[in-house]
């Protein structure tokens, strides 16, 4: 059982969505996404296959119509769930074997969450708890401790207990007094921590968890990522998670990052980066022109550029780096149906000349600089040109990012001098991107 793919139809506002998920390699992926996406409908998903009422429970009847369906595909499994106009809701006539069943553990968000609805069975184990913390009878959970120590940085947790009791473990600080407080009278993300540790260590190989950040504050939010990665490493777990924390997003690695986009019902589960996520679902206030760009080099060369050709601005301006030239593009184009960054004719896209032959291209308000890039353009420089300022002890690179990176490490070349170089060497080819940053950035009167 080591994928787990699931469509949806049907369900809401969703009109279909799909994702795949690879549970042979142990992780986290984070899910993103204006809300209205599918996020959540998903997460219910997911929780239903180990729980078959998740949608009786949890979802309005008036969510489903007869052509609602959700396929689950694990291994040499497929489980359906149609309509069901006797419930109003999702049913299937299919048998969920244990092992699928036990394969997901999965937490929904207020109201219906276990870290909202505290432990009833702590409260009622408490006389065995405080039997056993009397006697002595208990352990030290080292690894919690840690846990919620570095995620809220602080050494409050240290005497903090696990208690074996009716055959499962409950966790309480103790006070010098012998007092304790029990798990369930600690703050919501507290709480909510140690459940997960608790699931963690339990049997489920997939842990989802929606609005993961809700009851955290944001200290904790920015702790967590790491965290988690290690325990995913350590026993073999992936853990799905939904977020609207920018602590916790920055955080993440470039494939733990996924946005979930929605157009005309049809969702869309796509690898994205850090700064996409952030303008797509955050925007930018208080400028009145916008740049979009691939990535953080670029940036600093379009400010030269503009620094040089475009002295006497009268409009505000933002440069954002974004990643690869399709995603520049995709952010644009979803800029035009949403406006989160400006009206469209305030944003437009400058990538590196080597995009110059993509499909992106055509669409309007693309351009490019009149270069490959910086990197390849220096390199290539360096090689032909007779009077080369930069002279380096070196002889052989690997290529062009590494001989860019010599250039400013050894301190023969700053940033700016590697940019006046190259604009200077090619003057004549910079007029027509230096036109389109002037008539963008300049008043016409």
């Amino acid at each position: 059982m080591n994928r787990l793919h699931i469509r949806l139809e049907h369900i809401q506002h969703v009109t279909s969505l799909e994702i795949d998920l690879d549970l042979s390699s142990a992780g986290i992926m984070c899910l993103v996404g204006r809300n209205g996406a599918g996020k959540t409908t998903l997460i219910r998903a997911l929780r239903n296959l180990s729980s078959a009422d998740t949608f009786i429970k949890t979802a309005t009847p008036y969510a489903f119509c007869p052509e609602s369906r959700i396929t689950y595909t694990v291994g040499d499994y497929c489980i359906s769930f149609s309509y069901d106009k006797n419930i109003r809701s999702l049913n299937s006539r299919d048998t969920i074997p244990p092992e699928l069943r036990n394969l997901i553990s999965a937490e929904l968000p207020m109201p219906h969450g276990t870290r909202f609805n505290y432990f009833k069975n702590a409260s009622d184990a408490d006389l065995d708890i405080r039997r056993a913390i009397a006697l002595g009878d208990y352990e030290h959970p080292e690894e919690l401790v840690a846990f919620l120590n570095a995620i809220y940085g602080s050494a409050y947790y240290s005497s903090m207990v696990e208690v074996k009791a009716k055959g499962k473990s409950y966790y309480a600080i103790v006070k010098e007094d012998t007092t304790y407080i029990r798990e369930d009278y600690l703050s919501s993300g507290e709480y909510f921590i140690i459940n997960l540790y608790r699931t963690i260590k339990g049997e489920a190989r997939l842990i989802v968890i929606d609005e993961i950040d809700i009851s955290l504050d944001a200290a904790a939010q920015a702790n967590l990522a790491s965290w988690l990665r290690g325990f995913c490493d350590r026993y073999d777990r992936n853990i799905l998670f939904t977020t609207h924390s920018l602590a916790l997003i920055k955080q993440l690695k470039a494939n733990e990052l996924y946005y979930v986009s929605k157009s005309d019902g049809q969702a869309v589960i796509e690898p994205t980066s850090y700064s996409y996520a952030k303008a797509r679902l955050f925007g930018f206030s208080g400028w009145d022109k916008y740049i979009l760009t691939e990535d953080s080099l670029l940036l600093s060369f379009i400010e030269t550029i503009i620094n040089r050709y475009v002295p006497k601005r009268f409009f505000s301006h933002k440069i954002i780096y974004v990643g690869g030239g399709s995603q520049v593009v995709s952010l644009m184009k979803h800029n035009e149906e949403e406006n989160f960054l400006s009206s469209p004719q305030e944003v437009i896209a400058i990538l590196d000349g080597d995009q110059k032959n993509e499909k992106h291209l055509k669409e309007p308000n693309v351009f490019v600089i009149p270069l490959e890039s910086v990197e390849k353009a220096i390199y290539a420089e360096k090689q032909k040109d007779d009077n080369f300022p930069f002279k380096t002890e070196r002889s052989e690179f690997t290529g062009e990012k590494d001989f860019h990176n010599y250039l400013k490490q050894k301190r023969i070349a700053t940033q700016e001098e590697i940019f006046d170089y190259l604009i200077l060497k090619n003057e004549d080819a910079f007029q027509e991107i230096a036109g389109v940053l002037s008539d963008f950035l300049e008043y016409e009167t």
